[in-house]
């Protein structure tokens, strides 16, 4: 009796999962800020390439990037400055391990601000950019 007892224990710390979950840590939001800014920095410095990096190949093709890029700027104007105004991360560590990164930045640039959004992910111990968006504001043109 005592065997099948222990067996049963046994498979249900087999079964369990142990994860810490962690909201909104300064650690995290730094570390996914390094990211955003490495971005900023490639596009102000116009090195589309190495700024496509810091993309999930796997969910963007370079060919949309540019295209968003060059409408972004010919509509818009050149990035001026940028500053983060809202982010949430929700880090998991454990068996089910999972880092989502959410950055909001007001960008000013020469024609049209714009609010920028960077959905991230970490993979592979490497956060790459999963989504980016863009919300411009028609009726405040320069």
């Amino acid at each position: 009796m005592k065997k099948y007892i222990l067996i049963l224990i046994s498979f249900l710390f087999i079964g369990c999962s142990y994860d810490k979950i962690y909201e909104n840590r300064e650690s995290d939001r730094q570390e996914a800020q390094k990211i955003a800014n490495k971005f900023y920095s490639l596009i102000k410095q116009n090195n589309r390439e190495e700024a496509f990096k810091l993309f999930n190949q796997e969910t963007t093709s370079k060919e949309k990037f540019n295209l968003v890029l060059d409408k972004i700027e010919s509509e818009n104007g050149q990035i001026q400055d940028e500053s983060l105004i809202n982010w949430e991360t929700y880090i998991i560590k454990g068996t089910n391990s999972k880092s989502d990164y959410l950055l909001v930045y007001q960008v000013n640039r020469s024609i049209t601000n714009t609010q920028e959004a960077f959905i991230m992910q970490k993979i592979d111990g490497t956060i790459k950019i999963e989504k980016y968006k863009i919300n411009i504001d028609l009726l405040q043109k320069k």
